[in-house]
């Protein structure tokens, strides 16, 4: 079996794994259903629609749009390893620190 092939087998384990109930299961109790079932449906979406994940896009939903706290969703990312998502999930969260507006001063 060629490194492609197994890149493939466990790609397709971890997106097996990830839009499971043992995944809501094994974070939930850290961070909420809520929280681990919008995961899910990101990544399902992303899927469907064949296209990349962008970090900063994922962030944005997690934060703004669905009210999470910041800290805990970039905890939640962290602890779920979102780097071995890659290439549904492009970016890092450094990229979405580094793009924060800056504070205005008087």
């Amino acid at each position: 079996m060629s490194n492609l092939d197994e890149e493939l087998f466990e790609t397709f384990d971890l997106l097996k794994f990830t839009t499971s109930k043992d995944f809501i299961d094994r974070w939930s109790h850290k961070y909420g259903k809520r929280m681990t079932r919008l995961f899910q449906i990101r990544i399902l979406k992303s899927l469907e629609s064949r296209k990349p994940l962008k970090m900063q896009t994922l962030h944005k939903f997690l934060v703004v749009d669905s009210g999470f706290n910041q800290e805990v969703v970039e905890n939640f990312l962290i602890d779920i390893d979102y780097e071995i998502y890659y290439p549904i999930i492009s970016g890092s969260l450094t990229d979405v620190k580094s793009t924060k507006p800056l504070r205005k001063t008087r």
